[in-house]
């Protein structure tokens, strides 16, 4: 049954006042040379003539709301000393948040079109947030490239979803890339449209002996990241802000309904803690 809250979403997009709002923000956008503030005061970057960057300006940066209060929830439940965003795009989610104790925070984009904008994004917050690194390429089960295969929306370019836009970027293994000390903890997100289990076992040795947390959207998610992700973490669905811990069945079962039914209040991320 809808909700009340759904019900006027629905007469609000019906009514097409989105379209005049959005068009009011890509002006404002392009004015004020892709600059906007998030929640939290930090300026991002995003380029106006992109969707996805105007619906980022519209929302203050928050327009995955279940991924970013995910986030916020992991950073503050263990305190992450580095901090791995893969697929970070304009960096909204990295950048969502406060962080105490960290030391390094990576973000991995490869999409050419989105990096000049995080790139000024970073360079404004280095003060408030030094030891960001930026991995420009895809993180992968091993070096080399790919195709990257682009859409005017910059939230769904991919390695695996083909069409007749791409351009070849660097692949990587992120274990290659980032050392960490036998203290740290660790904080990953993985958004890569279909790419998440080659993204997760490029970074296994990073996982191993320490305290790690993180979210994998399983929008794409075949039955082997579904097996790989309750092999290898303690699995949890979230719906309507709570968390329910789920096996590899029930995981499965939660996905195949939501692909038939829609996923309403079910976030398309789960959350992952090590074992």
């Amino acid at each position: 049954m809808p909700t009340f809250r759904s019900t006027l979403r629905r007469a609000y997009h019906q009514s097409g006042a989105h379209h005049v709002r959005r068009a009011a923000h890509r002006i404002a956008l392009r004015t004020r040379a892709g600059a906007f503030r998030n929640e939290i005061g930090v300026v991002l970057h995003a380029d106006h003539t992109d969707i996805r960057g105007t619906e980022l300006a519209v929302y203050k940066g928050n327009l995955d709301r279940k991924a970013v209060a995910a986030w916020r929830r992991l950073v503050s439940e263990i305190r992450p000393t580095v901090a791995i965003d893969v697929g970070a795009n304009y960096g909204e989610v990295a950048f969502s948040t406060c962080y105490y104790g960290l030391r390094e925070l990576h973000l991995v984009e490869p999409n050419p079109a989105v990096l000049p904008w995080l790139r000024k994004t970073i360079a404004a917050a280095t003060g408030d947030y030094p030891g960001t690194v930026l991995h420009a390429g895809a993180a992968s089960d091993r070096a080399g490239t790919a195709r990257l295969y682009l859409h005017e929306h910059t939230g769904v370019a991919s390695l695996r979803v083909r069409n007749d836009r791409g351009v070849e970027v660097e692949c990587f293994r992120l274990d290659e890339r980032i050392q960490l000390g036998d203290d740290d903890s660790l904080l990953f997100k993985i958004d890569v449209e279909g790419h998440e289990q080659a993204a997760l076992e490029g970074m296994a040795g990073l996982f191993h002996r320490r305290r790690v947390a993180g979210i994998c959207e399983i929008l794409h998610a075949d039955d082997d990241l579904l097996k790989y992700l309750c092999a290898n973490f303690t699995v949890a669905l979230q719906q309507a802000g709570r968390e329910q811990p789920v096996d590899e069945s029930q995981l499965r079962d939660t996905v195949a309904l939501a692909r038939e039914t829609g996923w309403g209040d079910l976030s398309k991320d789960v959350v992952l803690r090590s074992h």
